[in-house]
């Protein structure tokens, strides 16, 4: 892969990381990339500066995405468990992918649903009805009483399947890559 889809991905799945878990996330996640190696959770701690209930929080979300793993062992002083934590490359790829999957059949639900229905808008508060929702208002808007107007929604179903087109094509090409 070159240097700009690397790091294309790699800000993609910061954004992912960050959206879904929060900054801290995408912080203990950065100093573990930074590593290149196992981390104790309080060299992580020293690292990005954060609490140590966000970083075992920021760990254990990351974990359950699949993104980190770690290794459990005694402490020699006093045998309590320590934990060793690095970035699960080998599953790290599959994750991202079943992620897109996941999107890609939100955004085709949502052509369906655009596709299979008639929209009708207020040109004064912005409300949207479906044709039977409108007709149950008697075409006025619930919110303000203006007269509903009907919606032309053909550039964004049209938007939606070219993005839908481009995640497909996406996940082929990862999909191939994943399995040669």
């Amino acid at each position: 892969m070159t240097g700009k889809g690397k790091d294309k991905n790699i800000n993609d799945l910061l954004r992912f990381i960050e959206n879904y878990i929060g900054e801290a996330g995408k912080k203990v996640f950065k100093a573990l990339m930074s590593s290149g190696d196992e981390m104790l959770d309080t060299e992580i701690i020293e690292k990005t500066k954060l609490n140590e209930q966000d970083v075992r929080r920021a760990l254990y979300e990351l974990h359950n995405l699949g993104l980190v793993a770690y290794r459990k062992t005694r402490n020699p002083e006093d045998s309590r468990y320590i934990y060793f934590w690095k970035i699960d490359t080998a599953r790290i790829n599959q994750v991202l992918l079943q992620r897109k999957k996941e999107v890609l059949n939100k955004l085709k639900e949502r052509l369906r649903y655009e596709e299979s229905n008639t929209f009708f808008t207020c040109p004064v508060d912005g409300v949207r009805l479906t044709f039977d929702e409108a007709m149950e208002t008697d075409f006025k808007c619930p919110r303000c009483g203006s007269d509903l107007v009907a919606e032309d929604n053909e550039y964004f179903k049209e938007r939606l399947r070219e993005i839908v087109r481009e995640l497909e094509e996406e996940i082929s090409h990862e999909e191939r890559l994943l399995s040669s």
